[in-house]
């Protein structure tokens, strides 16, 4: 057996906790090197007594299953005006983010007039459609739709800004993902792992997910899923149909912190902490229905270079408890684009630090809820 030789496949379940039939040619993931397979069980110990000091045999109780899988972050391509869900959509939606529908509309941006705020509501002047606004970015605006469908040719304009750009192109469609406390948004997901002939499906697992975003590189998530057991069995690895997109590099990413672009990061990390826990269940074949996310505690860490503190003073920042908008767009090519945006974070540490004789800053922050919550984070693909 050869650790390479690895498919992985994953779906959303319809019921929690019941596994679904996955197809190699539609719910396969591409994943890198690392990934791991833990099965995990409760020794239930013997409370016996007997003529010795010996003890008795135990028994494996609860018994359960961890996966670990990194993919690239990336898109997966675009048909038509409809950009495809990333591969990973399964295990996201299954870390208690929920998708919605987002828009992008190209626009000429040498006559874009006045500035575009987020969370104001455009609308077309031809169309009359309306979009509540999440992004000027990538050469266009991407947006929540409202009412209506944007056209070509039109002048779009910001209902508090006052802002306006020109449309050059009808508007295409992607996927936005933002955190849920809500129970019925959390879904759960079944994956299968190939391992050279060992296959092994974990059903009713939950997650989190964790990003590493270094200077010049590809862009990687990192998920753990935990969920209900099963039994290996022996199976050969299917042939699976996989995204062949190249992840973009990160690179021109234009970062933002609280409207500045600080200088020379060389990383920049965000773990998103979800607590994942076992619903017990004594009706449950194994003693477990699932497993449920309780709780966040999303994080990151990034690496600046240090400028006059006029320019740039994230201490100042750390010491007064501000909130700041943190952005970013990996790619540029259309069904590879990704929109990240944390609207505030705050720093939990600030600490000097030197890379290879220079003054930088380890920062680290937490990201915060902006408004009614659950938007301390969304991820946008278009």
């Amino acid at each position: 057996m050869l650790t390479k030789k690895q498919v992985y496949l994953t779906g959303i379940e319809a019921v929690e906790g019941v596994a679904e039939t996955l197809d190699p040619a539609t719910d396969a993931v591409l994943i890198l090197e690392g990934a791991t397979i833990t099965p995990e069980g409760q020794v239930v110990g013997s409370a016996r007594l007997n003529a010795t000091l010996s003890g008795e045999p135990d028994k494996i109780g609860q018994k359960s299953l961890s996966l670990t899988a990194t993919c690239e972050f990336r898109g997966n391509g675009i048909v038509g005006s409809a950009v495809n869900p990333p591969d990973f959509d399964a295990m996201l939606r299954a870390s208690a983010m929920k998708r919605d529908g987002i828009e992008f509309l190209a626009v000429d941006t040498v006559t874009v007039t006045g500035t575009f705020v987020r969370d104001e509501v455009i609308t077309g002047g031809t169309s009359s459609a309306t979009g509540l606004l999440i992004a000027n970015v990538g050469g266009g605006l991407l947006y929540e739709p409202l009412t209506g469908t944007f056209e070509s040719g039109e002048s779009v304009t910001g209902g508090d800004s006052s802002a306006s750009a020109n449309s050059i192109a009808a508007p295409t469609t992607g996927y936005r993902y933002k955190p849920t406390s809500t129970e019925s948004e959390m879904k759960s997901m079944t994956g299968v792992r190939y391992l050279d002939g060992h296959k092994y499906t974990v059903f009713g697992a939950r997650n989190t997910f964790s990003l590493n975003l270094p200077t010049g590189d590809k862009p990687t998530i990192a998920f753990t899923m935990s969920g209900r057991w099963s039994a290996p069995a022996q199976a050969p690895n299917p042939t699976p149909t996989l995204n062949p997109a190249d992840a973009p590099l990160v690179v021109n990413m234009g970062l933002k912190v609280g409207g500045h672009a600080p200088l020379g990061v060389n990383a920049l990390t965000l773990d998103m902490a979800n607590t994942v826990t076992k619903a017990s269940d004594l009706n449950a074949a194994d003693g477990v229905r699932a497993y449920t996310i309780t709780a966040r505690k999303p994080a990151g860490t990034f690496d600046p270079e240090a400028e006059d503190l006029g320019d740039y003073n994230p201490i100042q920042d750390w010491m007064d408890g501000t909130n700041a908008e943190l952005s970013f767009l990996l790619g540029s090519v259309p069904g590879n684009r990704i929109y990240t945006l944390m609207p505030k974070i705050q720093r939990t540490a600030v600490a000097y630090g030197d890379r290879e004789g220079r003054v930088i800053y380890n920062e680290s922050f937490e990201a915060k809820r902006d408004d009614v919550g659950d938007d301390e984070l969304s991820m946008c693909f278009f």
